[in-house]
C-alpha cells in the first residue's frame, strides 16, 4: 500500500511540474477599433527583432507552479494587425538598415511586464504591459519615440489552478491592447510624422 501510494504522489507531482510548465494560451489578436485616426499616407517598415518575437515572461506562483506568457508573439501580431490603421502600408522588416519602399522605420520594445495573480483567487487579477516605440528615419536618426502604460484587471468569481490561467491570458491581452491603442492614437498625431517627407 505505501509503496502504491508513493508511485501516485510522484506521478502526481510529475503531472503537475510538466502542466505548470506550459505556456498560457493567448488568442490572436484582432483588429482595435481605431476608427477617426489621422492616417499618413505612406508606408512604414515595422522592424521586430527576433529576441523580442520569441520573449517569454515566466511568473513562479508557487513552489510547483510557474506561469510562461508568450508575449513577444503576440507583441508582433498585435503591430502587425493594428499599424495598417494609421499609415497607408506596413511592411516588415529583417533588419533597421535603410530599406526601399519605406518612409520610415518603427521598432517596438517591452519595456516591462508585471501581472497579479490573486490569492485568495477571487480578488482582481490585474496585468500592466509598457511599451516604447522608435520611430527611425532612412538615416537610421530617431525622430520620434513614445511610452505607453496599458493596464487591465477583471475578477470573475473563485477560480484557482488551470481554469485560472484564462483569466490571467485575458488581462494580460487586455493590457497590451490598451498600451497598442495609445501607441496607435499616438503615432495618428505626432507633428513629426505629419506629412512627413524623405
Amino acid at each position: 500500500m505505501k509503496k502504491s501510494m508513493k508511485i501516485i504522489l510522484i506521478a502526481m507531482t510529475v503531472y503537475m511540474l510538466a502542466g505548470c510548465s506550459m505556456p498560457l494560451k493567448m488568442t490572436a489578436p484582432e483588429s482595435l477599433d481605431l476608427s477617426g485616426i489621422n492616417r499618413h499616407p505612406y508606408t512604414i517598415g515595422l522592424f521586430i527583432p527576433g529576441e523580442l518575437k520569441e520573449y517569454v515572461y515566466e511568473k513562479q506562483t508557487s513552489p510547483f507552479d510557474k506561469v510562461s506568457y508568450p508575449l513577444g508573439e503576440q507583441t508582433a501580431l498585435l503591430f502587425k494587425k493594428n499599424l495598417p490603421s494609421v499609415f497607408d502600408d506596413v511592411k516588415e522588416l529583417d533588419s533597421k538598415d535603410p530599406a526601399q519602399d519605406v518612409v520610415l522605420i518603427l521598432e517596438p520594445s517591452i519595456v516591462k511586464f508585471s501581472s497579479v495573480i490573486p490569492s485568495p483567487a477571487y480578488n482582481p487579477y490585474t496585468a500592466t504591459m509598457i511599451y516604447r516605440i522608435d520611430v527611425y528615419d532612412n538615416a537610421g536618426e530617431k525622430i520620434f519615440t513614445q511610452t505607453a502604460i496599458g493596464e487591465a484587471q477583471t475578477s470573475k468569481g473563485l477560480l484557482s489552478g488551470f481554469v485560472a490561467r484564462s483569466l490571467a491570458s485575458e488581462v494580460a491581452q487586455k493590457a497590451m491592447e490598451n498600451a497598442v491603442r495609445q501607441i496607435i492614437e499616438g503615432l495618428s498625431e505626432a507633428e513629426e510624422l505629419k506629412g512627413y517627407k524623405q
